[in-house]
């Protein structure tokens, strides 16, 4: 049986933490589907801990995108159609590269952020609790997409960034693709370090298709 509910359990990050990425390796691993109910009573005699813990992970998760929240039903993995996602995937492939023709080239100290984020990616990539990858793949990308002018692309891209979550996380789900991805960031810092525009696009559109999001013409949405 799940513990009593305990303010200790929030006082301890690392407890939220394990759960939440209990809950991304479940959704990932198509244990629990896009669009089914996440009860918090269920949850926590599933994964032996307080409702304090899950109620604060599922919290979490719905800020990143990857569940939804429904006031008076409570929580959902968030679903979309394989029509949203094709209308989501081109305008990401649109959004980010205006955003990307139009920036102002990084100097040395934002390169090092840059370079700093994905070596903690790189430190995780192969652990079991990689859920921290998370928020660090989507800090890297908008500190890029910062680099720009045009504000209101950005912050439509954020949007999209939330609605497409489950997709994206789903690309992580692998260590191997992990890693993959903290090369493609090396790519994309080193492109940015020669201000190379071309080699840029080429990377962050190569790295895009890569996601979980289906192509037009392609076999679908995995």
């Amino acid at each position: 049986m799940a513990n009593t509910d305990s303010t200790s359990d929030v006082q301890n990050g690392s407890s939220v933490d394990r759960v939440a990425a209990k809950l991304v390796s479940l959704i990932t691993a198509r244990e629990i589907n896009p669009g089914e109910q996440l009860r918090q009573e269920d949850l926590a005699e599933r994964l032996d801990v307080s409702r304090v813990p899950i109620r604060e992970a599922l919290h979490a998760l719905s800020n990143l995108g990857l569940l939804s929240h429904e006031r008076h039903r409570g929580f959902f993995v968030a679903k979309r159609t394989r029509s949203e996602l094709l209308q989501i995937a081109r305008l990401l492939e649109l959004l980010e590269t205006e955003l990307i023709t139009h920036i102002e080239w990084p100097d040395e100290a934002a390169l090092d952020e840059l370079n700093a984020l994905n070596a903690e990616m790189d430190k995780i990539a192969s652990e079991a609790d990689w859920v921290a990858l998370i928020d660090l793949n989507r800090a890297f990308h908008f500190r890029i997409f910062a680099l720009s002018s045009q504000t209101l692309v950005y912050r439509e891209v954020e949007r999209l960034w939330q609605l497409a979550a489950p997709y994206i996380i789903f690309d992580l789900s692998r260590p191997e693709e992990r890693e993959q991805t903290v090369a493609e960031h090396a790519a994309l810092i080193e492109a940015l370090r020669e201000k190379d525009q071309d080699r840029l696009l080429d990377v962050l559109n190569h790295h895009r298709a890569k996601t979980g999001l289906p192509v037009r013409g392609g076999a679908g949405e995995r």
